[in-house]
C-alpha cells in the first residue's frame, strides 16, 4: 500500500497530476483544488489512498493526510464510492463536509453534483457521529464560534452574540445574508436557552426544509 509520494510534478491534468518518483511516473486522481495549488516542475509530496477492483486500480491523493482520511470516512458511507467521494471534496471544503455532516445541513451535502437528498440524508445519518476526531483536527473550521459554552455577563449580550456565532456560521456554509435573517427571525423564540451548535442545528434543519 502506497501512504504517500513525493516527487516531481510532470504533468497536470483536469482531475488527475502525473508525479515522477524514482523515474516511475505516478498518475494520481485528486480533487480539483489540489490542481490549483500544484505548479509543473515542482516537488510536491501527496497523501494516498490505493483502490483496488477487479477491473482497475487507481490512486487518490490529497495535499493532507487529515483530508485524505475525510475521503476515506466519506466511502464508508452506503453509496459513495471514490469517485463521489472525490467529487466531493473537490465541490466542498474538507471543514465544510464535515460541518454540514456534523450539523446535519441536507442542503450543503446537495449542492455537489451526483450527491441527491436521499444520498445527503444517508451519510448524516451513518457519518455525522463518526467525525469527532476529524472535527477536532479541522477546530478552526469547524465549530460553531467562540459563544458556545460562553457566559457573558449580561443576557443581553450572549443573546446577541449567539446570534452573530451562528449567522457566521451559516454565512460560512453558503446561505444568503436574506436566507439566514429571515431563519433568525423565524426562529428566534426557539432559540433562547439553546447553546450555539444546538441553535444551529435547528436553523440548519429550518433551512433544509425551505
Amino acid at each position: 500500500m502506497i501512504a504517500f509520494l513525493d516527487g516531481n510534478v510532470e504533468i497536470l491534468e483536469e482531475d488527475a497530476v502525473v508525479l515522477t518518483v524514482g523515474g516511475v511516473g505516478y498518475r494520481v486522481l485528486v480533487p480539483s483544488h489540489v490542481i490549483e495549488k500544484l505548479e509543473q516542475g515542482a516537488l510536491c509530496r501527496l497523501y494516498t489512498h490505493q483502490h483496488v477492483r477487479e477491473d482497475a486500480l487507481a490512486l487518490y491523493g490529497f495535499l493532507t493526510d487529515e483530508e485524505r482520511r475525510l475521503f476515506l470516512r466519506l466511502q464508508s458511507a452506503t453509496g459513495v464510492g471514490p469517485k463521489l467521494g472525490l467529487q466531493i471534496l473537490s465541490q466542498l471544503e474538507a471543514s465544510q463536509i464535515v460541518r454540514a455532516l456534523r450539523f446535519e445541513d441536507v442542503h450543503m451535502l446537495t449542492k455537489v453534483s451526483g450527491v441527491g437528498a436521499k444520498t445527503a440524508q444517508r451519510m448524516v445519518v451513518e457519518l455525522k457521529d463518526r467525525l469527532d476526531d476529524l472535527a477536532a483536527l479541522f477546530e478552526a473550521h469547524t465549530s460553531p464560534g467562540p459563544g458556545d459554552g460562553a457566559a457573558p455577563a449580561k443576557g443581553g449580550a450572549k443573546k446577541a452574540g449567539k446570534s452573530a456565532d451562528v449567522r457566521d456560521a451559516l454565512l460560512s456554509l453558503g446561505y444568503t445574508d436574506r436566507e439566514v435573517d429571515a431563519a433568525l427571525l423565524d426562529a428566534a423564540a426557539d432559540l433562547d436557552g439553546l447553546s450555539v451548535s444546538d441553535a444551529l442545528r435547528l436553523l440548519l434543519r429550518t433551512l433544509g426544509r425551505s
